[in-house]
């Protein structure tokens, strides 16, 4: 895979991340290169406060991580000590996800996943970014507005579930973020644009290139 990337300027991916992106690729060359795709999506065991603040996101241990695989479409669920098979499983596909370059990715490798640099990622929120100018857009505001759905709860529920040990909801949570996700790139991939709740009650439209 890693021969036959094409690489762009790092100005294609319009971000004030802190985590450097070794390539940028336009997303119909990630496509053209990628038959499946792997949607990703964790949860963590605390919050960032617990290892001292954002700088240090990266010490964030995982509770759960759940991914839907294109080539089965197969919705699956990795607790802790299985996310080894979620490892290699990434380094197959392309990868989606929703702020997967500013934190899920780089959380991950401390279980052995590569750097992102070194993987095919296709971030929607880099790119919902870089048509719209709006950063750090939520999932949640692009899912209602293009949907008409959303997420079923949030972080902080998943950190206090883990705290009182219901696993099974953390796992039906993370479930049903994959699953929006990958409805809004579905969305985007097919008919080519998303829409974006705004501030107002309206909504505003921006057409994407997901083909």
């Amino acid at each position: 895979m890693a021969s036959n990337r094409v690489k762009l300027s790092p100005s294609f991916w319009s971000h004030d991340l802190s985590i450097p992106l070794g390539s940028d690729l336009a997303p119909a060359s990630l496509f053209q290169n990628h038959k499946d795709f792997l949607v990703v999506d964790i949860e963590t065991k605390t919050l960032v406060d617990a290892v001292g603040g954002w700088k240090n996101f990266k010490a964030l241990e995982v509770s759960i991580a759940c991914a839907y695989d294109s080539k089965t479409k197969q919705m699956h669920a990795y607790r802790e000590d299985e996310l080894s098979q979620l490892v290699e499983l990434c380094k197959e596909r392309l990868l989606i996800g929703y702020n997967l370059v500013g934190f899920d990715l780089p959380i991950l490798e401390k279980y052995g996943l590569p750097a992102v640099s070194e993987l095919d990622v296709f971030d929607i929120m880099l790119d919902v970014h870089n048509v719209s100018g709006w950063k750090f857009v939520k999932l949640e505001k692009i899912a209602h507005a293009t949907l008409g759905t959303g997420k079923s709860a949030d972080g902080l529920m998943a950190v206090e579930w883990w705290k009182t040990g219901e696993v099974d909801k953390i796992i039906e949570y993370c479930k049903k973020d994959v699953e929006v996700t990958r409805d809004v790139f579905l969305h985007g991939l097919n008919k080519g644009f998303i829409e974006i709740d705004k501030a107002d009650g309206s909504k505003a439209k921006f057409d994407v290139n997901w083909t």
